[in-house]
């Protein structure tokens, strides 16, 4: 499956954003999805904040737990690359984390349980039964064990290019660094269908400069 976005500051095109499931590998003897996502800026936005991020993530489709994730986030002058993996055999988390002057750190801690990156979480709230005004959580790691609250809000109907869907709002607290160049302590809501797809319709991100609005294009199975 492969989502297309495009992405507008308020009325205005500044660029596209996909997500997708490229491939499927072998991770410990055990398959997983290789997620991937992709966001960058056009010429308009570039001029004065460019934007150019990829997080990938590794998902196990059975227990529907990640084995890790990779994020480097380039937006004006807002940069770091970094790996996780997780090791709950070993009862650990590590990686590596480089900042823009190109500084590289360890990442470590201890993990008893398995659980999920930013992105994998996308796909898992997907599975997950929702409904209006309730609330639904899970087990997330981005440098540090935590529990991620997701939040519903009411049904909507929704118009992109890709259609018009009935969709219920989710809003994932996510306090930290998020996809769609959402920031620590900026909101992000999500439109998903109410069918058995439950399709992110649309997302709206909160930035420094405002707000970015991603309306779906196309869905596509490969």
């Amino acid at each position: 499956e492969t989502l297309e976005y495009d992405i507008y500051w308020g009325a205005i095109y500044v660029g596209n954003s996909y997500m997708k499931i490229a491939d499927t590998v072998d991770i410990s003897s055990r398959p997983a999805w290789h997620i991937v996502s992709e966001t960058r800026s056009g010429s308009f936005l570039a001029n004065f904040y460019k934007v150019s991020d990829r997080n990938d993530s590794w998902m196990d489709p059975s227990t529907l737990y990640s084995y890790g994730y990779y994020k480097k986030i380039s937006e004006g002058k807002h940069f770091f690359n970094e790996w996780v993996i997780f090791d709950v055999p070993w009862g650990k988390y590590y990686g590596k984390k480089m900042n823009r002057k190109r500084e590289v750190s360890d990442l470590d801690g201890p993990l008893d349980r398995q659980v999920n990156d930013m992105l994998s979480a996308v796909y898992r709230i997907r599975t997950m039964p929702v409904t209006p005004d309730t609330k639904v959580e899970m087990d997330v790691n981005t440098k540090r064990n935590w529990r991620l609250t997701v939040k519903t809000g009411k049904r909507e109907k929704i118009s992109t290019r890709y259609g018009k869907k009935k969709c219920i709002q989710v809003e994932p607290m996510a306090g930290e660094e998020g996809l769609f160049v959402a920031k620590a302590g900026k909101r992000l809501l999500v439109w998903i269908t109410v069918d058995e797809l439950k399709v992110p319709m649309m997302i709206k991100a909160e930035i420094s400069i405002g707000s970015i609005t991603a309306k779906l294009v196309s869905r596509k199975i490969q």
